[in-house]
């Protein structure tokens, strides 16, 4: 197995921790955030990097593990706490800023 840059913080790989209310003081996406629930960003977690929701596991460990040609299996196998719905989301949005950038207006 790859060490990952990140850790989840999940009690099983089925049984991920609850995230309580004290874990998303000071978080900077809220409910109504199109990635509430998938991902999250707080300056007093991972220096602020955006990690998966419920996790320490930064995002960019996913572009990381794709660039160096790595299944999306492969990264949920090492990161237990991150879930393919998570995944795919992020996938989705980053596509999303791609196309929006190419036509010069924003993601949706």
């Amino acid at each position: 197995m790859r060490l990952g840059l990140g850790f989840c913080v999940a009690n099983s790989p089925d049984k991920p921790r609850q995230v309580t209310q004290e874990d998303l003081d000071g978080d900077a996406i809220g409910p109504g955030n199109p990635l509430f629930g998938t991902v999250w960003v707080n300056p007093e977690r991972m220096s602020g990097a955006p990690c998966f929701y419920g996790t320490r596991v930064p995002v960019k460990n996913l572009f990381d593990y794709l660039r160096g040609g790595h299944t999306i299996d492969e990264f949920l196998g090492d990161f237990p706490g991150v879930t393919r719905q998570q995944v795919d989301v992020v996938l989705a949005r980053a596509t999303d800023a791609v196309i929006a950038n190419e036509r010069g207006g924003r993601a949706a």
